[in-house]
């Protein structure tokens, strides 16, 4: 129920800015890119930075979301301890700046429940999976990895571009180093354009394989 609450509250954000998210196109699905054969074997992952055609391209949170959509994925949602190791490998090796992930913090119509206040603690999100992600101040267990500062030299996330732009933080980027702090955890506006990585949704691609059962999608 938590899980499908969400991601309502996520489409109609989204349906309100004017901006939506597109449907799978099974042809890119079935042509979708592997760049990570090894992790997770038959979970595909792109990393754009990686890829001839975007190499040097870099979009919006929603413009990256949309292109991993078009091929049955998702921006990458980190959930356990390896997988953060690995995008974190991915993203040393490359010597990549900065890229996208799924997260999103709830910032949008009902969004007031109880459970998700204080909104900068318990009110993100992964939109890939539709997953919690543990709580900001968590101390126990595997609770990410936010940075302990940021360009207001604050722990993050802070929703530093909101005291002065009134521009919410609503979007999780990993920075490679930005602030001399590692490769970390930031909440930054959704408007930034990044380099980004997506992975397999399996919503997607049963959605794309049911209804395109002429088309072979691994």
């Amino acid at each position: 129920m938590l899980r499908v609450s969400m991601l309502l509250l996520l489409l109609v954000a989204l349906a309100v800015a004017q901006r939506t998210l597109i449907r799978p196109n099974p042809r890119a699905c079935a042509t979708r890119i592997n760049h990570a054969a090894t992790f997770r074997q038959g979970h595909y992952y792109f990393f754009s930075w990686t890829h001839g055609p975007t190499r040097n391209h870099e979009r919006d949170w929603l413009d990256a979301r949309n292109i991993c959509r078009k091929h049955c994925q998702d921006l990458v949602s980190i959930e356990t301890e390896d997988e953060s190791k690995f995008v974190t490998d991915s993203i040393q090796q490359s010597n990549v700046k900065y890229i996208w992930t799924s997260g999103r913090k709830c910032n949008f119509d009902g969004c007031d429940r109880p459970d998700l206040q204080p909104i900068i603690i318990n009110g993100w999100f992964w939109s890939g999976s539709n997953e919690r992600i543990a709580p900001t101040n968590g101390t126990s267990g595997w609770v990410g990895e936010w940075s302990q500062t940021g360009g207001a030299g604050l722990k993050q996330p802070d929703n530093r571009e909101f005291g002065e732009t009134k521009t919410d933080e609503a979007c999780l980027a990993i920075l490679n180093n930005f602030y001399s702090d590692g490769i970390k955890w930031h909440d930054v506006a959704c408007h930034h354009t990044k380099p980004w990585i997506c992975e397999d949704s399996d919503e997607l691609l049963n959605f794309a394989r049911h209804d395109n059962p002429d088309v072979k999608i691994p």
